[in-house]
């Protein structure tokens, strides 16, 4: 038998001890091998893993794994010895990752267990050894699997890293997916454009939701007015928001949990979490990215819609629920609310579209307007400009004729005015 102990740390953190007696029997020797290093979530999910190694080890230490260090395994040994199975380094490595959050760990799990199922050519490549896969499976599988080029993309950089971890691991003398990454510009080219809503439109769409539950006009209308993701704005308190300066307070997210229920809840809000702040398969953490964490401000029109919300609600209730009191899971409000929705949208002549496709016209939107990108970035909450310019730049006005005024201008002798007299007096406040 195989357990794992918990114990509490001073600075709260819990340190996981996986903890056996070798050979399984009750006259073997007591073992134990201890995880302390990483966050609760972390230790537990490597205690949780090296559990799995020992029990498949028949209740002995894994074979290359070296007490308190892990696996050690000089570079350069034979890499047909002893080999694993492309899935069992790749649930090891998956297991040993750091710094991803528990659902993206069940998440990257989900994808070694898929790609051990996947058969090409008439074969099953990611069942073999790991050291029996070579660059001819990978540049096969990218090929004729039957994915989206960014699916493959994303799957590609998984399995980079996994043959990367057996290099290391002394499996492999080389990585096998080292030349044959999808072209960034190909996998951008294979995307679909982006869906922005027009005006009428949009007017369409929050007229035919008022006749759905969850709020759903409001949810529309909100969402395209701040721009925020719908693990955000789902995820908002009446606290959040500031209606006497007109802001949203975005510092929190819906998250997936780990394949065991894990989380990874800041301190600073488990202590304000309730039972009414649950929901199945999710749990509140923080919002995507470090930037994600962002106040945003709310036109006079949005505020009005917010201020009927939250009105009579606690501090930490949510804005937006379900029609029983509950969290809004998106599951639910897809299948009872966004399917329905855009099926009769399609009747009446607007073409398909997300729930996500509402932040993307609320850039649209800004953009239109004059807003700068850097605003635009920071109010989106995009670790950098680039992925602001990669993802928009294409909707920025050509802006052939002002062009062609400012050189005009300075060839005839005048003053080009600063660019902020240009955001509030249009093309002829260019030039003086």
């Amino acid at each position: 038998m195989v357990w794992i102990e918990k114990h509490k740390r001073s600075d709260e953190v819990v340190s996981a001890y996986v903890v056996w007696r070798l050979g399984g029997g009750r006259d073997g020797e007591r073992q134990f091998e201890t995880f302390s290093a990483g966050t609760t979530e972390q230790n537990l999910a490597r205690a949780e893993g090296f559990k799995k190694m020992v029990v498949s080890a028949g209740s002995y230490w894994p074979d290359g794994w070296v007490k308190g260090e892990g696996f050690v395994r000089p570079r350069g040994s034979d890499p047909t010895v002893e080999a694993p199975a492309f899935p069992v380094i790749g649930e090891e490595y998956v297991r040993q990752i750091v710094d991803i959050t528990p659902g993206q760990r069940r998440k990257y799990l989900s994808q070694v267990r898929t790609l051990a199922r996947t058969e090409i050519r008439g074969v099953s490549p990611f069942q073999r050894s790991v050291a029996m896969i070579g660059e001819q499976d990978i540049r096969a599988w990218l090929i004729d699997w039957d994915r989206a080029l960014k699916t493959k993309a994303n799957y590609h950089g998984l399995m980079y890293g996994i043959f990367s971890y057996a290099v290391e691991r002394g499996f492999l003398t080389a990585n096998p997916c080292a030349r044959t990454a999808p072209k960034r510009r190909r996998v951008k080219e294979s995307q679909a454009e982006l869906r922005f809503l027009s005006e009428d439109e949009f007017v369409t769409v929050t007229a035919k939701a008022e006749g759905y539950s969850y709020s759903a006009a409001d949810l529309v209308r909100v969402t395209a007015g701040t721009g925020l993701r719908f693990g955000e704005i789902t995820a908002l308190w009446v606290s959040d928001i500031d209606l006497r300066n007109r802001t949203i307070r975005v510092n929190k997210a819906w998250k997936r949990v780990g394949e065991n229920g894990e989380t990874e809840i800041p301190s600073w809000l488990k202590k304000q979490l309730r039972d009414k702040h649950k929901m199945r398969q999710h749990y509140l953490g923080n919002p995507k990215t470090p930037k994600s964490r962002r106040t945003v401000s709310i036109s006079e029109g949005i505020a009005e819609i917010l201020e009927k919300l939250v009105d009579g609600k606690a501090a930490n209730d949510f804005v937006f629920v379900s029609p029983t009191g509950l969290p809004v899971h998106n599951s639910d409000f897809y299948t009872q609310v966004w399917q329905p929705l855009t099926d009769e949208l399609v009747e009446d002549g607007i073409a398909p579209f997300r729930f996500h496709d509402l932040r993307h016209t609320h850039v649209s939107w800004l953009i239109v307007g004059g807003a700068p990108l850097p605003h635009i970035q920071a109010r989106l909450g995009h670790e950098s400009i680039t992925t602001t310019i990669d993802t928009y730049g294409h909707l920025l006005p050509a802006g052939d004729e002002l062009i062609s005024d400012i050189v005009d201008a300075v060839l005839s002798g005048k003053q080009i005015r600063p660019p902020l007299h240009l955001l509030r007096g249009g093309v002829d406040a260019a030039v003086a």
